[in-house]
């Protein structure tokens, strides 16, 4: 059987949005239908009469500006004392009702007819404030039924758009006291109070923690002013406090967050940016007061205000948007440039109508009309690329335009020396750049094809085996695919050929791309100029990797020759030199050929020492331990070299990194020595299992290390034992970093980590 709804939504949640929505439509019909219609609007707190809908001429007619104390039989002071009075209940239309007024200084006796429905005023009440209400239901229940997990924050976020909605929609009719419309609107008040902070402690990370009792004290005192407001005798103004709290507090935790210097004060200070644009339109419109026409433009900052609960959502859900991501992205962007401009516009005419110089004429207003919309479109026209631009780059994390990257992307290929660096220039900055969501990318070498990097892509392995059956001749030239191609390659929208010459080194397979998951002819030379671009940075890597592989082997065959030279010369000649002394008769042994046997034996085995160090095969440590007494012996002690390695003296590592390394401090050693003239050197550092730190200093003369980060900058400044120190690093994944400077000596620092 089919599915009502997906599995994902259960029956409480439909449950919930479907009450929800009831109270709002409940609410809404009562403003719209049951509610009285008087013909005229006053302000609820003071009975201030603010705009008349039915013009009743007279002497005796109500005017803007009067003060409403008594409306029939009713007293306007006990109508706001008693919330379940409501004003003209019982009144017909065309009926006559007395009402008292204060005017100047006067009171008055004003005959007033009562309109009942009229067309002006009840548009006047749907163009309102309450259809906000609606819109921060939308996100609740947008929220409560696609953003996941179902966690802390997705009950509150839900909770605090849902109580929003209510307090909006009740309190826009809480003046009639109609359905009990003030009571509610109290009740929901406090309610709002602990769901507001605790929202904002948690968003978008949780701050400390805080006991339980403290929370639950919170809302346990908040439910408790909640019931208490629904009272006749509890002070009107008490629900202001639980306003007060849920507003001031979260406002203030909001910009704790911006201001501290944490992961996400970034993320918050994006957020607040947003909130602060959508009220933007009210403080201008709050600017113009009463003033007429703008403050018929009032109701147009309800489309603004939208801005507020789309925020938060966005912020919650923009990582599962997927497919729709740069869609929602580019919509956020048109958006905010509208109610900024809007703004603009509004502050321009607020100043114009404040300084009286509106034109009268309707010629000369058509007129300006006209040049105004002209002037702002072709500020639009301009202004919004670059405005949107901004936006990409500082909230949507757009790092470069689409119709610059081939200039930017080459000058960057030049700094791609590693497949890993160029791979992250490509997912971080050039497809995102592109609006591409869904890509593979091929490397193809001797004919087979090797998935190096995929997104959305599948299986790579049924990506590699779908490729290869495919003839990869098919793949030479650039083309725009139709949608529904042969599984599992049917996703593929766009392919481009990665090639040298004639030599096909790789392939870029394109998937979906927002906006409109079409690649258009026009763009493919751009984007064939950025596959032609990777495909030499990919050559020259490729290239780079072979002679690294082939330095690799020379090294190694002769480090395998010194190996072996160093077992012959142990193994044979200092066998052959003991065999030879004891066939010499002893009268022989004179005390100048002992010396000279001696010197000679002597000097084989520090060649031995030299071509492979015997003690490193008993550990790194010890090795470096002999390194340190070897050097000092055979330079007549005329140096002090202190070893201080921390880590246990059993510790091994791969053959070729304690060899390397071990020639790394050797070589940093011997160039204090003969080169700096060095009469201290200090090797000190710490091993663990997965890393080795070490650090050769010494008090010689220096050397200027500006250049000394390549090996070819230290060839060509003939420091040749340097560059090999280099080589050697390179070779095993190490880094050395070299410090120096004339007169003060020189410190090589070799970290080493496992990759394993």
């Amino acid at each position: 059987m089919k599915k009502i709804f997906p599995s994902s939504w259960r029956p409480i949640e439909i449950a919930v949005a479907a009450l929800t929505l009831g109270i709002l439509v409940l609410y809404t019909h009562a403003l719209l239908h049951t509610a009285p219609y008087p013909g005229f609007y006053m302000e609820p707190q003071t009975g201030k009469v603010v705009y008349i809908f039915e013009d009743q001429s007279g002497t005796g007619s109500l005017k803007v500006n009067d003060v409403v104390t008594r409306i029939g039989s009713t007293d306007y002071a006990e109508y706001r004392k008693d919330k379940s009075l409501v004003l003209f209940a019982d009144a017909q239309a065309g009926q006559v009702v007395e009402l008292e007024v204060e005017r100047g200084g006067e009171t008055l006796t004003v005959p007033w007819i009562y309109t009942g429905f009229t067309s002006s005023e009840f548009w006047n009440r749907v163009i309102n404030n309450w259809l906000l209400g609606y819109f921060f239901w939308f996100f609740g229940t947008a929220t409560l039924l696609f953003v996941r997990p179902r966690d802390e924050k997705w009950t509150l976020l839900t909770a605090v758009n849902y109580l929003t909605g209510l307090f909006i929609v009740v309190g826009s009719m809480s003046a009639t006291h109609v359905l009990y419309s003030l009571y509610l609107m109290r009740f929901i008040a406090w309610l709002m109070a602990p769901v507001y902070i605790h929202f904002h402690w948690i968003f978008p990370s949780p701050l400390r923690r805080v006991p339980k009792w403290v929370g639950r004290g919170l809302y346990i005192f908040s439910l408790g002013m909640a019931v208490l407001s629904v009272f006749p005798s509890t002070p009107s103004g008490l629900f202001y406090i639980g306003l007060l709290l849920a507003f001031g507090v979260s406002l203030a935790i909001f910009l704790s967050r911006g201001i501290r210097k944490t992961a996400q004060a970034r993320e918050v200070r994006r957020l607040g940016i947003l909130v602060t644009i959508a009220f933007l339109p009210i403080l201008i419109i709050t600017l113009v007061g009463r003033e007429e026409p703008l403050v018929y433009l009032a109701p147009l900052t309800l489309f603004f205000l939208l801005l507020l609960p789309a925020a938060y959502f966005y912020w919650v859900f923009r990582t599962r948007l997927g497919g729709m991501e740069v869609r929602s992205n580019r919509a956020v962007s048109l958006y905010i440039y509208l109610v900024i401009l809007s703004s603009a516009l509004l502050l321009a005419a607020t100043l114009i109508v404040q300084a009286k110089t509106l034109p009268v004429g309707s010629d000369i207003l058509f007129f300006n009309s006209l040049l105004t919309i002209f002037l702002v479109a072709l500020f639009s026209i301009f202004a919004f690329p670059h405005f949107a631009s901004q936006v990409e780059r500082r909230f949507l994390g757009i790092k470069l335009p689409h119709t610059k990257l081939p200039e930017i992307f080459s000058a960057r290929i030049a700094t791609s020396n590693s497949m890993e660096g160029l791979m992250g220039i490509l997912t971080e900055e050039v497809y995102p750049s592109m609006f591409v969501r869904q890509y593979a990318f091929l490397s193809c070498s001797d004919g087979q094809a090797e998935v190096v990097v995929a997104k959305e892509a599948g299986d790579p392995e049924v990506l590699i085996k779908a490729a290869a059956d495919i003839p990869l001749a098919s793949w030479t030239e650039s083309r725009i695919l139709p949608a529904g191609g042969p599984p599992p390659l049917e996703w593929v929208r766009a392919s481009l050929p990665l090639k040298v010459g004639d030599t096909l080194l790789g392939l870029w397979l394109l998937g979906r791309r927002d906006p409109d998951d079409l690649y258009l002819q026009a763009e493919m030379p751009i984007i064939q100029s950025l596959a032609s671009q990777t495909a030499i940075a990919l050559s020259n890597i490729q290239k780079t990797a072979q002679i690294k592989s082939m330095y690799q082997d020379n090294v190694n065959r002769y480090e395998q020759e010194r190996l072996r030279l160093a077992h012959d010369l142990h193994d044979s000649v200092l066998n052959e030199l003991a065999a030879l002394m004891m066939f010499l008769d002893p009268s022989a042994r004179t005390p100048k050929f002992q010396a000279a046997y001696d010197a000679v034996v002597q000097r084989v085995r520090e060649i031995v020492t030299d071509l492979r160090p015997p003690m490193l095969n008993y550990g790194f440590k010890p090795a470096l331990d002999e390194l340190a007494d070897h050097l000092s012996e055979i330079h007549n002690e005329l140096v002090q070299i202190d070893v201080t390695v921390e880590g246990n003296d059993d510790l091994r590592y791969p053959q070729n990194v304690e060899h390397y390394i071990y020639r790394m401090v050797q070589e940093a050693c011997e160039n204090s020595i003969r080169h700096g003239q060095a009469r201290h050197i200090h090797i000190l550092g710490r091993l663990d299992e997965k890393s080795i730190a070490l650090i050769v200093e010494d008090d010689g003369s220096g050397f200027h290390a500006k250049n000394a980060t390549q090996p070819q900058n230290l060839a060509s400044h003939k420091h040749y034992g340097l560059a090999g120190m280099m080589e050697r690093a390179q070779l095993i994944g190490a880094e050395v970093r070299i410090d120096s400077s004339p007169q003060k000596g020189a410190r090589v620092n070799i970290r080493w980590k496992s990759s394993s």
